[in-house]
């Protein structure tokens, strides 16, 4: 079984696999320009992922 530093790396782990397909797949890393809606898409994503890893560290910490 995991302790709690074993389950935060984990969930942090998993939200920078998710930021990296997301990217890649809306082509951040390309040489191409990227059009406004998907800089919006990116910027949400972003934001979404953060409150995610905080709610995480949140949960791992005090409980």
């Amino acid at each position: 079984m995991l302790s709690k530093l074993g389950i935060l790396i984990a969930i942090l782990v998993l939200v920078f696999i998710f930021f990296l397909v997301i990217s890649f797949g809306a082509g951040a890393f390309s040489k191409k320009e990227i059009k406004t809606e998907t800089k919006k898409y990116l910027k949400s994503v972003n934001i979404l992922l953060a409150v995610i890893a905080v709610v995480g560290i949140v949960l791992v910490l005090f409980l």
